[in-house]
């Protein structure tokens, strides 16, 4: 199904029932242990409908989540939350629904540009919101204690991951500072384009467990080494996600990381 809105249109999947069942019960694992946490999932699955509402109409929410217009309207107002068990059956059907390799794909077209800039692509507070809410989703039920960034292109999105798992954000630098010592590495990519990367040594330790996302992967040789550098923390990489894939050039390369790409960009080198 297709939706139309500001964005062009957004595409919605239908997930098989037993799909919905299975991410339904990730979130309960995720969720369900406390009164404030069954609560904090209420308020987001008000939250994610509220999101959708400027690009949505009641109906296709509808189509959606399977509840009545009416239920759907006063959810969105505020003036009822969802039970846990529909907040729950909510954000799975809209996280498996909402099809995010064609939203990125098509706000990419609309930049017309040759030079992928995940900032200006991602430069609508919505759009940042809402990939980070379906990205945090995913996370339901892991443990994470640092969140690393390979880029300032993807801060907005982990700005809004980090507070849900209340995990501290790293950046990786292109520059060092004297004082600070880092892990640290160099990449030739031409005789005339050398990069530095630099982390800082004292903001992760052996006892976390990373998340780690980059903004565009092309031909993968920076993020493999960010990961070889977080090696040498002896940190325990819990998952790595990739915001735009160009092309297929890096998949060989990042394949030993299990690098999960959300939306590949035909591109030729």
């Amino acid at each position: 199904m297709r939706v139309k809105s500001r964005y062009r249109q957004l595409v919605v999947r239908k997930p098989l029932e037993h799909e919905v069942s299975v991410f339904a019960e990730k979130i309960v694992r995720g969720y369900g242990g406390t009164k404030a946490d069954r609560l904090k999932l209420r308020l987001l699955a008000r939250d994610v409908l509220r999101l959708l509402k400027p690009v949505m109409s009641y109906r296709d929410l509808y189509s959606i989540t399977g509840l009545p217009e009416s239920v759907l309207c006063r959810y969105v107002k505020g003036s009822i939350l969802p039970s846990f068990e529909q907040a729950v059956r909510i954000l799975a059907k809209i996280a498996l629904s909402v099809d995010l390799n064609y939203l990125l794909k098509d706000l990419v077209e609309q930049e017309k540009s040759p030079v992928i800039d995940l900032l200006r692509v991602l430069k609508d507070p919505y759009i940042a919101r809402l990939l980070a809410t379906i990205v945090m989703l995913e996370l339901v039920g892991k443990e994470i204690t640092k969140i690393v960034a390979t880029a300032e292109a993807v801060l907005p999105i982990v700005s809004l991951i980090s507070v849900e798992f209340n995990a501290p954000v790293v950046l990786v630098k292109r520059r060092s500072y004297p004082g600070v010592q880092y892990y640290s590495t160099t990449i030739m990519k031409s005789p005339k384009d050398i990069e530095s990367l630099f982390v800082d040594r004292d903001l992760i330790s052996k006892k976390d467990r990373l998340l780690v996302v980059a903004d565009v992967v092309y031909t993968g040789r920076t993020l493999e080494a960010v990961l070889q550098i977080l090696e040498k923390s002896k940190a325990e990489v819990v998952d790595v996600i990739a915001v735009l894939g160009l092309g297929r050039h890096w998949e060989e390369r990042l394949k030993p990381y299990n690098v999960k790409v959300l939306s590949v960009v035909p591109f030729e080198l």
